[in-house]
This record gives C-alpha cells, sequence and structure tokens, in this order.
C-alpha cells in the first residue's frame, strides 16, 4: 500500500486530454469568438456590432476582404490620405511661462469645405436656399417664428432687398 503513494514524475502523462476545452460554449467558434472579445477588451456595443457583421457576411448581404492586419492598415491609411488632403497642417508658437508652447492644428479652407458640400448629391437637397417667414397659431392669432438662419429678419431682408433692386433694374 505505501508504494501507491508517492511523487508523480509524469504527471501529464496521466491527465485525460480534454478534446471540447470550449465545453462551456455552444461551439468552438462562439469560445473563439468569446475569447477574441475579451483579449481585444471590445464593449458591448461593439460585440454588437461586429456579430451583426458576422451575421450579414454569412447571409451574404456583406463582404470583407481583409486578409490580415496589413490589408486593414493599408485601408486606413488610403482613407487618411483621401480625407486629409484637405487639411492644411499649421504650427502655432505661443510663449507660456518664459517658454515656448508648439502645437499643431489642422485646418480646412472654408471655401473648399462649402465647395465639398455642395457636390455631394446626398446634402444638396437639403439647403435652404431661401429666406423664409414662418409664422404659428397659438389659439388667439399667429405668431413668429424663429428656428433657423434663414426665418430671420436679415436673411430676409437681404433677399427681399435683392429682389426688389433686381425688379427695377
Amino acid at each position: 500500500m505505501f508504494e501507491e503513494f508517492g511523487v508523480n514524475t509524469h504527471p501529464e502523462k496521466d491527465l485525460p486530454i480534454d478534446e471540447e476545452l470550449w465545453c462551456p460554449f455552444c461551439t468552438r467558434g462562439d469560445f473563439e469568438f468569446a475569447e477574441i472579445t475579451l483579449n481585444a477588451a471590445l464593449n458591448k456595443s461593439c460585440i454588437d456590432a461586429l456579430l451583426a457583421l458576422i451575421d450579414r457576411i454569412s447571409r451574404g448581404e456583406s463582404q470583407i476582404t481583409f486578409k490580415n492586419n496589413t490589408d486593414l492598415c493599408k485601408a486606413w491609411n488610403q482613407a487618411t490620405t483621401q480625407v486629409n488632403r484637405y487639411f492644411i497642417k499649421h504650427t502655432i508658437t505661443v510663449p507660456y511661462k518664459k517658454q515656448e508652447q508648439v502645437y499643431e492644428t489642422h485646418t480646412q479652407p472654408l471655401w473648399d469645405w462649402a465647395l465639398d458640400l455642395l457636390a455631394n448629391p446626398l446634402l444638396t437637397p437639403h439647403f435652404v436656399w431661401d429666406a423664409q417667414c414662418v409664422f404659428k397659431h397659438n389659439g388667439k392669432g399667429f405668431e413668429r417664428l424663429y428656428n433657423e438662419p434663414w426665418t430671420g429678419d436679415q436673411w430676409w431682408d437681404v433677399q427681399v432687398h435683392k429682389v426688389c433692386v433686381n425688379i427695377i433694374v
């Protein structure tokens, strides 16, 4: 009996190999997905969005062309290049506590931005070009309503004056 007890010098040989390490999960894929989300520290909304994407891909409604991190980084760099072409980098130096502080800023010329907006076919139908006088009935009478820049008096006055000048000329 004493011979049966002792220190096992090869414990890994005696342990059964668990072929289903993912067993608490429904599938191995569920386990791997949970492990990835845990390692990436994804929050609930990111996990839901990722699962929704996987679902759309499995139904053939969407497609991913990325094969690895390099592909994703290339796509990010291309997107950054497209967006950054509109911005101009400026360096501003400001004295602070007897030292020069240097700050980098990025700006976009307002005219270029406005032209970009005007060239966007999804936005242009929503632009309001004409001044409007908006009224609302308050139960007793009509009351002028100011809720957008084009409902203001100055915009109205400029447009009415321009129309009157054009009619007179």
